[in-house]
């Protein structure tokens, strides 16, 4: 029986969309991904990126609908697999929302229960910001969603008329700005890490447990310098996740 060739994971964010390959649930190539930008992501732009990569299958996690046509355009001919919470069985039996999960969120998790540590957080800190719990079983428990380090940045600037639209991630290390530019980028330093900080205190509380807390996305770097408690930062969480969910596929 010929083997099966790899099969393309798609991480289709807001911000950016990664691309990797896998077999068997694991990623190929040492975890290298490519990436685009996805606002004005394209067939010719994906065809480009992926120039040279050898797959027959096509695994997709996206929270963007409006990329889906530009997908089925690009992998025609190819089978393909949207994520949703329902390919993952017993796991999210008894959450209400489920049918509402973005499919970021089920990946993560799927990623998450395989360190085998519960119970366990993924936090995923892109544009949004989301907490996942998972309890013991596994079971998916729900989570916590909040405004990304750069969109909290955004807000000041849209929302007022004077203050500038600053670079979140060149904070200054004091709290007290030099300038209006500075306060900007203190404030909303302290406002991101504090948000995280108290978010991992209330639910260590709210589940009489220490979590296992898992850091994941374009400012997890960030968090964890800025933030104590994170006990593994793992950058390629969600295509980790993809991976299982394309081994569920098929």
């Amino acid at each position: 029986m010929p083997e099966k060739m790899p099969v393309l994971l798609v991480d289709n964010s807001n911000t950016r969309t990664k691309f990797a390959l896998a077999a068997e649930g694991r990623l190929l190539r040492g975890g290298e991904y490519r990436v685009l930008p996805t606002r004005g992501i394209d067939v010719g732009s994906i065809s480009r990126l992926l120039e040279g990569w050898k797959f027959d299958r096509v695994c997709i996690s996206s929270v963007v609908p409006g990329a889906h046509a530009v997908f089925e355009a690009a992998f025609a001919g190819r089978s393909l697999c949207q994520v949703n919470a329902a390919m993952c069985g017993s796991l999210f039996e008894g959450y209400a929302g489920a049918d509402t999960l973005g499919a970021d969120r089920v990946v993560n998790v799927l990623a998450a229960v395989e360190h085998g540590r519960f119970p366990v957080v993924a936090v995923d800190m892109g544009t949004a910001v989301t907490f996942d719990v998972v309890g013991g079983g596994p079971r998916f428990l729900g989570g916590i969603i909040a405004p990304g380090l750069r969109m909290m940045a955004e807000a000041l600037h849209a929302q007022t008329s004077l203050l500038p639209c600053v670079d979140a991630v060149s904070s200054p290390p004091r709290c007290i700005g030099g300038n209006t530019v500075e306060a900007v980028q203190a404030g909303v330093r302290m406002a991101f890490a504090g948000m995280l900080g108290h978010a991992m205190r209330s639910l260590a509380s709210e589940l009489g447990a220490a979590p296992f807390f898992i850091a994941t996305g374009g400012d997890a770097r960030l968090a964890a310098q800025w933030v104590p408690g994170f006990d593994l930062l793992d950058e390629c969480l969600t295509l980790r996740g993809i991976a299982l969910a394309a081994q569920r596929a098929w």
